[in-house]
């Protein structure tokens, strides 16, 4: 019994010493909030330093106009200096004596003192743990969910509203975005959404923020604060390549306005929360290829290494903006146009890592990998903020066009939902954010800068890369429109049976008139008014492929005058050497001739006669035998590429089915409402 209670006594002192010294640390997080309140001249203990005067300061500046700025002053894991350490210190110490001095209750038998003494020493190490623990915990902050992220910018006039954005990044189950700026409307737009979102500071900010702490603390207060928890606001990022560029005082004060908005989020306990970064263009590189070699500017060093050291000691990764089509629009006679789209090709080899690298997209982030190598920060992970590939652009930029976005931001989607990491750094998952979201019509600079986005501003798709939830603009428009998603969106949370069955109602009836509308397999014009002949330039019929969804079931229509062109089917070598000796079947030579397409996959056509395919005559496309089969392959669900649903009124939702159950379908959705109350 004496052994039983002693025990029991043990285990109280252990449980009340970590009960206090959880309270405490907790005390002082709180303390730290009440502190920001008022205008500090000095920490309590340590942390201050003294000017050429010998008047103590806090080690940030706060004089009007001073632009240059001390090393950081990092909060300490454990107590911050802007806490009252010495009072904590003083209790820490006053507390541990006594435990390990009194003794048990009176009422309590002493145990063996052998025994006591050893079970004060699990005591100790508890108390000094949650002493020495991270005021904001142990966890790290991570601003983004799995692999795919993409960009919002919102430079145009004709965007859809942010709640109908919110709602087709939902169906397209895209979970992480960034937005230029932290306008409200956007943010409160993302209430509830589960998307992590990354508000940005922009740069004409930087100064103000840099100079004086009161402002970065007024803008997370009136711009992030009052957003959480319901916004899932996870990132914010400070300027926008601001290294590199031209403005060298912009340049100087970036990493005063980081520290400060850092420190911001800190004193309002939000630092274990969301994470401080600022992306970076790649002329902060002396070079890049090839990708060992890389290294930072000199003159951008000098302002970079503060950056990456107070990165390091918070936990913020490297960000890049890359962009393998800029690379291959400035030099598209040494770039394989292949290499930079992931498509098959040779590749590159890096003699000084004896590593091959078969894309451009994983050389870029391999080269700031060996940047931040050179520079004493190898454990720092990169992060891609923005990379994308025009569709359309100027006479003079290289590489711009339909088919070759819809073929990078395919293959891109593709290998990042693989969740593998690069060659020099195999375990390090790639995470990327695509830009953008929307075509921008008043995005100044070159025509390209215009037409980055994945959807066009009425919503529907710029090209297929296997989104779901919207049609492409030039095939039949969909019945189940963006504002329909919105009005089911809002609806499904409305009250009471009467609004339930209103919707269902609405749904069954778009339903039905959809399974109508697709009753009958959908008929592709190769070419559209121009019909199979030799094209006007070398990407005509992959651009209008790329702007078409086929499924099984559909027909091609090769319109042509019978004697002058022919049509055979062949496969993919053939279909890139032009040959004609072995082709799939029989050769067409009456036109017009249609096609039925019978399986999945990729489907090869070329024109037989002498010099039409090298010409351009050609046709190559993707065939899905179900809404996935155009997208990445599917991960497992939690994750951020599941397969993705079937949307009400979609070609692919109409291609699971044969003309015949489209139509025993319909007839049931009618007779379904026939007997609706």
């Amino acid at each position: 019994i004496q052994a039983t209670l002693s025990r029991i006594q043990d285990r109280l002192r252990i449980f009340f010493a970590v009960f206090f010294w959880m309270s405490l640390f907790f005390w002082g997080s709180a303390w730290d909030g009440r502190n920001d309140a008022r205008k500090k001249k000095g920490p309590w203990c340590c942390g201050g330093v003294s000017n050429s005067e010998g008047v103590e300061e806090s080690g940030r500046w706060h004089a009007p106009g001073q632009r240059k700025h001390p090393l950081p002053t990092v909060v300490t894991h454990g107590i911050s200096s802007d806490a009252p350490a010495a009072v904590l210190i003083a209790v820490f110490l006053l507390v541990f004596v006594l435990v390990l001095v009194c003794p048990p209750s009176p009422s309590l038998p002493l145990a063996k003192k052998g025994k006591m003494s050893n079970s004060r020493l699990p005591l100790f190490f508890c108390s000094l743990f949650f002493f020495l623990l991270p005021r904001h915990g142990l966890l790290k902050v991570d601003a983004f969910s799995g692999t795919y992220g993409i960009n919002y910018g919102r430079i145009a006039d004709n965007l859809p509203p942010p709640e109908s954005v919110v709602t087709l990044l939902k169906a397209a189950r895209i979970k992480n975005v960034r937005i230029f700026d932290s306008d409200h409307s956007v943010i409160k737009a993302f209430k509830g959404s589960g998307i992590e979102l990354t508000v940005a500071i922009p740069n004409e900010h930087l100064r103000d923020i840099s100079v004086y702490e009161d402002r970065a603390m007024s803008w997370v207060k009136e711009n992030v604060q009052p957003f959480l928890p319901g916004t899932r606001i996870r990132g914010i990022a400070v300027g926008n390549e601001v290294l590199g560029g031209g403005d060298q005082e912009l340049a100087q004060v970036l990493f005063g306005a980081i520290k400060n908005v850092y420190n911001a989020l800190d004193r309002l306990q939000l630092s274990h929360e969301i994470e401080v970064s600022t992306p970076h263009s790649e002329s902060v590189f002396a070079s890049s290829f090839p990708p060992s070699s890389c290294t930072f500017n000199e003159e951008v060093l000098v302002l970079m290494k503060p950056i990456l050291d107070f990165f390091s000691q918070i936990g913020s990764p490297f960000y890049i903006n890359a962009y393998p089509f800029i690379a291959y629009k400035n030099e598209p006679e040494h770039i394989d146009i292949n290499y930079a789209l992931f498509q098959s090709n040779a590749g590159i080899h890096d003699a000084k890592t004896d590593l091959h690298y078969d894309n451009m997209f994983d050389a870029k982030i391999d080269a700031a990998y060996a940047a931040l190598e050179a520079a004493g920060y190898g454990k720092m992970a990169v992060r891609v903020s923005e990379t994308g590939w025009a569709s359309a652009g100027d006479e003079n930029e290289a590489g711009a066009t339909l088919h070759n976005a819809r073929t990078y931001n395919y293959n891109l989607r593709k290998r990042l939902f693989k969740k593998k990491g690069t060659p020099l750094r195999p375990k390090n998952v790639v995470q990327a954010y695509v830009f953008s979201l929307f075509n921008e019509n008043l995005k100044p600079g070159p025509s390209s800068e215009k037409h980055y986005g994945l959807f066009k501003a009425d919503g529907s798709i710029s090209y297929d890369i296997g989104l779901t939830g919207l049609k492409p603009s030039s095939a039949s428009p969909s019945l189940l429109s963006l504002n329909a998603m919105v009005f089911w969106d809002r609806s499904r949370n409305m009250a009471g049976a009467q609004a339930a069955s209103a919707v269902g109602l609405l749904l069954m009836a778009a339903g039905l008139l959809q399974c109508l509308a697709v009753a009958a397999a959908t008929s592709h014009t190769v070419g559209g008014s121009t019909g199979w002949k030799i094209p006007p330039n070398a990407t005509f019929y992959p651009e209008w492929a790329a702007s078409q969804t086929f499924a099984i079931g559909d027909t091609l229509v090769f319109n042509f005058a019978t004697g002058s062109h022919d049509v055979m089917e062949v496969a993919k070598s053939d279909y890139e050497s032009c040959s004609t000796a072995n082709p799939i079947g029989s050769t067409i030579t009456t036109g017009p001739a249609s096609v039925a397409i019978t399986s999945a996959g990729e489907h090869y056509y070329i024109c037989g006669f002498s010099g039409h395919c090298d010409a351009g005559q050609k046709l190559s496309i993707t065939v899905a035998s179900s809404p996935s089969a155009t997208s990445p392959p599917p991960t497992s669900t939690g994750s951020d590429g599941p397969t993705p649903p079937v949307t009400p009124g979609s070609d692919a939702a109409a291609s699971l089915l044969p003309s015949g159950v489209k139509a025993t379908v319909a007839l049931l959705l009618l007779i379904s409402l026939a007997f609706l109350p």
